[in-house]
């Protein structure tokens, strides 16, 4: 019972350690203050449908472009995250 039980936890603990790992992998970003920042902010600015001109204005054209054409709402996180996690530095 105690080696199922291990097991489980060492499972879980791998999963858990191999998301967080692709995730920094994929954004490198993701560990910048700065680009959490902007992250929380464009997110919480488009929470409520309406996206204030500063916001629009601080993503680049092609950024907007993609964002605008996609329906999917996981989709336009995941543009946000990589923008803010990918090409933030660059951008600023």
């Amino acid at each position: 019972m105690k080696k199922k039980y291990q097991k489980k936890i060492k499972l879980i603990f791998f999963f858990i350690f191999s998301i967080s790992l692709g995730t920094i992998i994929f954004w490198p970003g993701i560990l910048s203050h700065k680009s959490r920042q902007c992250f929380i902010k464009i997110i919480r600015d488009g929470s409520d449908g309406k996206v204030s001109m500063k916001t629009i204005l601080s993503i680049k054209p092609n950024y907007l472009l993609r964002i605008g054409k996609t329906t999917n709402k996981f989709k336009k996180i995941l543009l946000v995250g990589d923008y803010c996690f990918k090409n933030y530095k660059r951008n600023r």
